[in-house]
C-alpha cells in the first residue's frame, strides 16, 4: 500500500482511503462529470476482476464502487487507475471533489456547465483549505438538460432557469426546498461556489458541535448569515415550476440524437455487466458513458436503427431496460450481505415488496430498505422507509401517505412489514409523486 493510502472504517470512501467492508476493502471513484469511454470502464471492469470481486456498485452520487478488494492488492489497483487518470494525487484532494453534473452536460441543455464543473474540481483541488469540508458535504450543478437533477438534494446547488444570469444560486436541499441565494452566470459558479464553502467551514467551526451539512448550518445560525458571509443575499420570491424528468432508463429522444439508459438493480453490477456497457457504447453509441445518480448508465448519440437490439444486449446482461420495471420503485443498501451492521437482508426484501411499492406511487422510488440505522445511500422524499433493527423491521413514513391507515411501526417482523404495505396499496389511490426525477 502506498503512503498516501489510508483504510478507514464506516468513512465515506474514496480510491486513496478506502472502506472496510464485510465482503473487503470498498474502492470508490469519483469520475469526473460522470463520464468514462468504454476504454476505462473495460479497464476498471477487469481491475475489480484481477484485485477484487469482481462486483461493483453505481451510487446515488453518480460514482462507481470496486468492491471486496484485499489490503495486498490494493497497489495494484491504484496503479492502473492512476495510468487512466481516474483518481486524485492524495486522499484529500480526492475527499473534497464531490460534484454531481447534469448527466447530459454538453449534449443538451446549457453549453457551458460542463466547463463550469471542471472548473470547480479545479478548484477545490488546489484549494488546500477546502479539504477540511466534511466529507459528504457536496454541490450540484444541472444544467437545465432533460435528465433533471431537481430532485437531487445537494449543500450547494446551481439551477439552470435562463435569462442573462441562468443559473439559481442555492443552499440545503432539493430545487424545491434549498434557499434561494440570488443568481448568476455559469462562469460565475466555481468563484461563488469556494466562496459559500469558505463560509461553510468559518461559520461552522464557531458553533460547539460543528455541523456536517449546510442543512444543519442553516438550522443553527440561519440562512442570511451564511449569505451574508458570501457576500449574497437570501432572495424569497416564487421560482419558476420545474419540469418533471424524463426517465433515465430505455430510449431518450432529444433534438436530433436518441440516448439510451440501463439500470443497475440497487446499483449492483459485476464484472460482465460493465464489459457489457462497454462493448454496447462500441457497439451502439460513441464510445462515450455517462454515469447517473439514479443508478443507471447512459450511451450517448445510439443509432435508432439498433435499438431494439441494443435493449436485448442490456436485458441479457441483467441491467433495467423498461422505465415501467417494479425494481425500480425499491431502493436498499446492501445489507447483511456485504455489511457487517446489516440485520437483515435487506434486497431480498425490497424486492419481495417492489409490486406493493409501485402500487403506492405510479414514479420514482417508493419504498428504502435499509439493514441498520445508519440508512448509507438514504433518498430524499422516499415516502416509506424499512429500517432493519435486530433482525426485525421500523417502519416509518413521510407526511404524503398520513392518513391512509397505516401508521409508523417498530419491531415488525418482515411478514407484518410485507402485510401493512399491502394493505396500504390496497387503500391508497395510487397518487403520483411530484418533483421526482
Amino acid at each position: 500500500m502506498t503512503g498516501e493510502t489510508q483504510m478507514h472504517k464506516g468513512w465515506c470512501p474514496g480510491a486513496r482511503r478506502p472502506m472496510r467492508a464485510k465482503d473487503g476493502l470498498l474502492v470508490r471513484l469519483k469520475i469526473s462529470c460522470g463520464v468514462l469511454c468504454a476504454g476505462a470502464m473495460r479497464a476498471i471492469a477487469q481491475a475489480g476482476r484481477n484485485y477484487g470481486n469482481g462486483r461493483f456498485d453505481l451510487t446515488s452520487r453518480g460514482n462507481l464502487q470496486i468492491r471486496g478488494v484485499h489490503e495486498d492488492q490494493l497497489p495494484y489497483l491504484i496503479e492502473p487507475l492512476e495510468d487512466l487518470g481516474l483518481i486524485d494525487k492524495d486522499a484529500a484532494a480526492e475527499g473534497v471533489r464531490n460534484i454531481l453534473v447534469s448527466p447530459l452536460s454538453g449534449v443538451d441543455g446549457c453549453d457551458h456547465a460542463h466547463a463550469a464543473a471542471k472548473a470547480l474540481e479545479g478548484a477545490l483541488a488546489q484549494n488546500i483549505d477546502l479539504y477540511a469540508l466534511p466529507s459528504k458535504f457536496g454541490f450540484l450543478i444541472d444544467d437545465g438538460s432533460a435528465l433533471s437533477l431537481s430532485g437531487v438534494p445537494a449543500d450547494v446547488r446551481f439551477d439552470w432557469e435562463a435569462g442573462e444570469q441562468a443559473f439559481l444560486i442555492a443552499i440545503g436541499g432539493t430545487c424545491k426546498d434549498a434557499i434561494a441565494l440570488g443568481r448568476c452566470e455559469a462562469r460565475r459558479i466555481p468563484q461563488i461556489a469556494i466562496s459559500i464553502a469558505r463560509s461553510f467551514l468559518n461559520l461552522a467551526s464557531q458553533l460547539p458541535e460543528p455541523p456536517r451539512r449546510m442543512r444543519g448550518l442553516i438550522e443553527s445560525c440561519g440562512a442570511d448569515a451564511i449569505a451574508a458571509a458570501s457576500a449574497l443575499r437570501v432572495h424569497r420570491q416564487q421560482r419558476q415550476s420545474r419540469i418533471e424528468a424524463s426517465s433515465p432508463i430505455g430510449l431518450l429522444h432529444l433534438h436530433a440524437k436518441y440516448f439510451f439508459g440501463a439500470g443497475a438493480p440497487f446499483g449492483c453490477l459485476d464484472t460482465d455487466m460493465l464489459l457489457a456497457v462497454a462493448n454496447g457504447a462500441e457497439m451502439f453509441g460513441t464510445d462515450e458513458i455517462r454515469l447517473t445518480p439514479w443508478r443507471a448508465l447512459s450511451l450517448l448519440d445510439v443509432q435508432l436503427e439498433k435499438a431494439q437490439i441494443m435493449r436485448d444486449h442490456f436485458a441479457a446482461h441483467g441491467f433495467i431496460v423498461d422505465s415501467e420495471d417494479p425494481r425500480l420503485a425499491v431502493a436498499a443498501c446492501g445489507g447483511a450481505t456485504t455489511c457487517e451492521r446489516g440485520a437483515t437482508d435487506t434486497r431480498s426484501d425490497a424486492l419481495a415488496l417492489m409490486l406493493s411499492a409501485r402500487r403506492l406511487w405510479k414514479t420514482g422510488v417508493a419504498l428504502q430498505v435499509f439493514g441498520c440505522g445508519k440508512g448509507c445511500g438514504r433518498q430524499a422524499g422516499t415516502p416509506l422507509t424499512l429500517i432493519g433493527r435486530g433482525g426485525f423491521y421500523d417502519l416509518a413514513m413521510d407526511e404524503s401517505l398520513a392518513g391512509q391507515g397505516v401508521t409508523n411501526a417498530n419491531q415488525l417482523t418482515f411478514a407484518a412489514a410485507r402485510e401493512k404495505l399491502e394493505a396500504l396499496a390496497q387503500n391508497t389511490g395510487q397518487p403520483s409523486k411530484p418533483d421526482t426525477p
